[in-house]
């Protein structure tokens, strides 16, 4: 049975706490920013369970927090529920689409007062346990997935480590070593060991915001975990301008390096489809495949390593604006192992990332579903 109320019979909302960047010290609970979590504290304001979102500048993500928190002074967190099931708040707050109430002139900022006296229509509580149980198995088995992924990445990265860091590949015990390496191994720059580097545009003028149907067009945000990728907000080009690119297009197998920016230097590496079987990138992004297809995935474990995110953040030029050159790039050095080392290795490795991209498609379809029964639930479109 569903009921009109006001937004402020439904939900109290307070604005977060202050919390210079000075005090963000390595802690246990996490620090909430508007969109996700920022750092971890020691020290906590809030109980859970917590349903936070965006007070300032970003506005419209919700997020549902399930341990102590500290809820930043740029996010609004849910203080009093009314008697109503948080989880049925957390999913309610997200069909409401919280950005067009802005009230700021320059920086983006949620209007309470107005927000507060919104008569809305939500069920009662034994109905909002039936919606909450629904939506939740969903967001379960998504948290399942996203727990495996990381669990896989751990595996993969452990067993990169294992072999061409510590050296206890296949057939180590009887190998001869020169200059620390095995012997038959290399030290090349990229440039020499052979690799495709092409960082994407966009059309003239930027990308169209309205536009509905086109390519994806992947910028630096894209440049995560494996199996992690954000589709909310994913800007489109027009499939004329894709055509006609010369550079930047996805091969299906390719390693992504975050050009220029803060985080110059992050890598991930994109298969099987996943975040998309087409894609372009943007001018912020390069993408990068070996010529010799057998060491994509040994180029990319090794340029993942933190000495090399270290390493293409010291390359950086301009003061002023961080990034990576292609002349940078080749220029790095990497030990080369011999191809039949390498083609052990991917016997190994490959069907543990098809796992990861295969979970992170499942959740990709689950979250779509998800996201699909959301609004018909929470308007009454469909029973409970």
């Amino acid at each position: 049975m569903l009921k009109k109320i006001t937004f402020d019979e439904f939900v109290r909302l307070n604005r977060g706490f202050d919390l210079p960047d000075c005090d963000i010290i390595s802690g246990k609970y996490p620090v909430v920013a508007s969109t996700n979590i920022k750092a971890y504290h020691n020290e906590y304001k809030v109980e859970p369970p917590v349903v936070v979102t965006g007070r300032s500048g970003s506005l419209g993500s919700v997020q549902y927090i399930t341990e102590k928190c500290w809820p930043l002074n740029t996010s609004l967190y849910a203080k009093n529920y009314r008697g109503n099931n948080p989880r049925y708040v957390y999913y309610y707050l997200q069909t409401m689409h919280l950005e067009q109430y802005n009230a700021g002139a320059g920086v983006p900022t949620l209007n309470q007062n107005h927000l507060q006296r919104l008569k809305i229509t939500v069920h009662s509580f034994s109905e909002q346990e039936k919606v909450v149980e629904i939506l939740s198995a969903y967001d379960d088995l998504i948290d399942i997935n996203n727990k495996r992924i990381k669990v896989l990445e751990q595996m993969a990265e452990n067993l990169y480590k294992e072999w061409f860091v510590r050296f206890r590949f296949p057939g180590h015990e009887t190998a001869e070593f020169e200059n620390g390496v095995p012997k038959g191994w290399k030290e090349n720059r990229l440039e020499q060991f052979g690799i495709s580097l092409d960082s994407g545009s966009r059309p003239s003028g930027g990308v169209d915001d309205s536009l509905e149907d086109g390519m994806p067009s992947l910028g630096a945000e894209a440049v995560n975990g494996l199996g992690e990728f954000d589709y909310n907000n994913v800007k489109l080009i027009p499939f004329l301008y894709y055509d006609q690119m010369k550079r930047g297009k996805s091969t299906g197998r390719d390693i992504l390096v975050y050009k220029d920016g803060a985080y110059i230097g992050k890598t991930t590496i994109f298969m099987n489809g996943f975040p998309y079987a087409e894609f372009a990138v943007n001018e912020h992004v390069f993408l990068l495949n070996a010529l010799k297809k057998e060491y994509q995935f040994y180029l990319y474990f090794t340029l993942h390593l933190p000495e090399y995110f270290a390493l293409m953040q010291n390359l950086n030029r301009n003061a002023a604006q961080p990034g990576l050159s292609k002349p940078d790039m080749n220029r790095i050095k990497m030990v080369v192992p011999n191809i039949e080392t390498v083609r052990l290795f991917n016997e190994t490795i490959e069907p543990i990332l098809a796992r990861i991209f295969g979970l992170a498609l499942q959740t990709r379809n689950l979250t779509k579903q998800r996201d699909l029964l959301l609004p018909r639930l929470m308007s009454g479109k469909l029973e409970v």
